[in-house]
């Protein structure tokens, strides 16, 4: 199985263009089956996240999920919710794990675990692709 996703580079002020990796993928919902979500791939993420606020509209009850405290680079640390998600790479479903935090103007991350051990993954800077091909 192999998925190919364009990217783009935007311009910053200081660092001239920067790529940023954000594609759609299918979540299943418990609620209304498979949702598409754009998700920001991180590979400097740990676990991939969202805002709890989708947690409801996956089908997913944040109070049987355990809590657990997270720091990212800035040092302070949040709360945040364990649980995992169902997402589709073309046809085939994986399992991942996730986490639901209380920021609703952070983007969905897609970080490492669940998925750096199932793909080699190839960026393509000349034509501006991302490549995951199943190990």
């Amino acid at each position: 199985m192999q998925l190919r996703f364009p990217y783009e580079a935007r311009p910053t002020l200081h660092y001239g263009n920067i790529p940023t990796i954000k594609f759609s993928l299918p979540v299943e919902s418990k609620v209304v089956g498979f949702v598409k979500l754009t998700f920001l791939f991180d590979t400097g993420a740990d676990v991939t996240s969202l805002p709890a606020s989708l947690a409801e509209h996956l089908g997913i009850n944040l109070k049987n999920c355990p809590i657990e405290k997270m720091t990212g680079y800035e040092g302070y640390g949040v709360t945040v919710y364990r649980s995992q998600i169902r997402i589709k790479f073309n046809k085939k479903v994986l399992v991942i794990p996730c986490v639901f935090h209380p920021n609703e103007n952070v983007p969905i991350i897609l970080g490492r675990a669940g998925i750096l051990s199932r793909f080699n993954i190839h960026l393509n800077g000349k034509k501006k692709e991302i490549d995951f091909e199943e190990v």
